[in-house]
């Protein structure tokens, strides 16, 4: 005779077999409207609140996982990319602060423009009806001025492209930098 060993984890206790059997007599008397006793009622009351638990963190977990996606499409990064929950806030709190780091110096390149178009074209009317005065007919000051402020604003275009052509290479720097970093702790932890 041959005996065969099961492991315990893949037979059912018979504290199972008893759990399942008041869920089925709990059920059954509840369809058929017989009054419960205080052990399935108990019961059933706990698997209803589970299943209420259940059903709200899975709604929760769906929230967070859709505000993650809404993150991830806002941060800069390369189509297919996968990042982690932590990779995605680590990125954006990056992207906010190189933001705010953008808008201050877009700020102050503003107000040093203004300064330098009042300078150029002057505050005072003296200082304009002197440079209409001076019109020896070769080149208009107000053409020159609107020339001068045109280049300005084509080198600002310029600038701008390349900022956000650099900005972009360094991010994709960063994480590739970020990715080996995680793999060389990976592969020391393994040794």
């Amino acid at each position: 005779m041959e005996y065969f060993m099961v492991p315990a984890q893949k037979v059912p206790s018979l504290q199972h077999f008893r759990k399942t059997e008041k869920e089925v007599i709990g059920g059954l008397c509840s369809l058929a409207n017989i009054p419960l006793t205080p052990e399935t009622a108990r019961d059933q009351e706990r698997r209803i609140r589970r299943e209420i638990a259940n059903s709200n963190e899975r709604r929760r977990m769906q929230s967070i996982n859709s505000g993650f996606q809404s993150l991830k499409t806002l941060i800069p990064h390369s189509d297919g990319e996968k990042l982690s929950k932590a990779a995605i806030l680590q990125q954006t709190a990056e992207y906010i602060f190189a933001l705010e780091q953008e808008k201050t110096r877009l700020l102050q390149q503003n107000s040093q423009l203004k300064r330098f178009i009042q300078e150029f074209s002057g505050s005072s009317p003296k200082r304009r009806r002197g440079a209409e005065e001076k019109d020896e007919g070769i080149g208009s000051p107000d053409i020159l001025e609107e020339e001068k402020t045109e280049d300005l604003r084509r080198e600002m275009v310029e600038l701008r492209q390349q900022l956000d052509k650099e900005r972009s290479v360094r991010m994709m720097l960063e994480e590739h930098l970020r990715q080996e970093e995680v793999g060389a702790e990976t592969h020391n932890h393994n040794k």
